[in-house]
C-alpha cells in the first residue's frame, strides 16, 4: 500500500503531458507526411521499444481468447483512434480542438462503465466528469464555430474509438501483463497498417528531420510510454480515475500549443484548465465530506508490469 501512495500519483502526473503531446506531435507529423505513413512509423517504433522491454521483463504470453481480445483492442484503441485523429489533423482540425473532442471520451467512459463493467459509481465521479467536460468545452469553445465542416467528423470518430477501446481494454485485457498487452496491440496495428499500405500510394519515409522527430516521439513517448501508463492506471485504479485524468488533456494541449505550434493563449484556456482541475479533484473522490468516501477504484497493491495478474 505504501508503494501505491507515491507510484500512482507520480504516474498520473506523468501521464497527462505524455498523452497530450500526441496531439502536438501528430499535428507536426501530418504536416510532413501522409497519415498512413505516420501510423506506420508510430507502430514500428513503438513495437521495437516494447519488444526490447519484453526481452528484459519476459512477461507471460496471452492465453486462449486473450489474443483475440488484444487484437480487437488494437483495432479500436490504436488503429481506429489514431487513423481518425491524424486524418482530422491533416485536414486542418487544430490540435487543441482535436484534444477537446477526444476529451469527451472520459465522460462517455464514465457513464458507460456501470452498464458494461458492473462498477458502482457514487455521485462524486459522475459530477466530477461533468465538471471536467465543462472545463474542456470552455477551453476551446470558440473553435467549434470555426467553419471546419466535415473535418470535425474525424476526431469525433476517434473519440468513439477511444471510448470503446478503453472499455474493452478494462473488460477483457485487465489480466494480461501490461508489456505483453502493448506488444501484441502494436504488432496487430502494424500488421493491419502494412496490409493496406501498398494500396494507398503514399511515401514510406519522412522527407525531413522534423518528420522523423515527430514520428519518433509518437512511437516512443506517446505510443509506447503513454499507453503503458494508461494500462497500468486502468489496472491499479478504475476507468473513472483515468477518465478524470484525461479531462486535463485538452487544456494541457492548448497551453503546450502556444510555444510549440504558435497558437494564441486565451483567458478561456486558463479558465478551462482550472475547471478541469476541479473536475479531476471531485471525480477522484478528493472532495471533503461524504463524497470523499465514495472514491472509485480502491484497488489492491500494484502488480509489477511483467507479472501475471491474479483473478479479482
Amino acid at each position: 500500500m505504501t508503494r501505491s501512495r507515491w507510484l500512482v500519483p507520480a504516474l498520473s502526473v506523468l501521464f497527462v503531458p505524455l498523452w497530450a503531446s500526441g496531439f502536438i506531435a501528430g499535428k507536426i507529423a501530418t504536416g510532413h507526411l501522409e497519415v498512413p505513413a505516420v501510423l506506420l512509423w508510430r507502430f514500428v517504433i513503438a513495437l521495437a521499444v516494447m519488444l526490447a522491454a519484453a526481452a528484459v521483463l519476459r512477461p507471460a504470453l496471452p492465453v486462449g481468447r486473450a489474443w483475440l481480445h488484444l487484437a480487437v483492442t488494437a483495432l479500436l484503441l490504436q488503429v481506429g483512434q489514431f487513423s481518425f485523429v491524424y486524418s482530422g489533423l491533416a485536414s486542418g482540425v487544430p490540435a487543441g480542438l482535436s484534444s477537446l473532442i477526444l476529451g469527451m471520451a472520459p465522460l462517455l467512459v464514465g457513464l458507460l462503465t456501470p452498464l458494461l463493467l458492473a462498477t458502482r459509481l457514487g455521485p462524486a465521479p459522475v459530477i466530477g466528469l461533468l465538471i471536467g467536460a465543462t472545463g474542456v468545452y470552455v477551453v476551446l469553445a470558440d473553435d467549434l464555430g470555426g467553419g471546419l465542416g466535415w473535418s470535425v467528423v474525424f476526431p469525433v470518430l476517434g473519440m468513439l474509438a477511444l471510448t470503446a477501446g478503453t472499455l474493452y481494454q478494462k473488460r477483457f485485457n485487465d489480466r494480461t501483463p501490461v508489456v505483453t498487452s502493448v506488444v501484441v496491440q502494436m504488432a496487430t496495428s502494424l500488421v493491419a497498417t502494412l496490409a493496406v499500405f501498398p494500396f494507398l500510394g503514399v511515401a514510406w519515409l519522412p522527407p525531413t528531420p522534423g518528420g522523423w522527430l515527430a514520428v519518433v516521439w509518437l512511437g516512443v513517448i506517446n505510443s509506447a510510454g503513454a499507453f503503458v501508463l494508461m494500462f497500468l492506471l486502468l489496472r491499479w485504479r478504475s476507468t473513472v480515475y483515468v477518465s478524470s485524468l484525461l479531462n486535463l488533456v485538452p487544456a494541457t494541449t492548448a497551453l503546450t500549443a502556444v510555444p510549440v505550434l504558435g497558437e494564441p493563449l486565451t483567458a478561456q484556456a486558463v479558465l478551462g484548465l482550472a475547471i478541469a482541475l476541479v473536475g479531476m479533484f471531485v471525480g477522484l473522490g478528493r472532495f471533503p465530506g461524504r463524497w470523499g468516501r465514495d472514491r472509485p477504484g480502491r484497488d489492491a497493491e500494484p502488480v509489477p508490469a511483467g507479472a501475471a495478474v491474479p483473478p479479482p
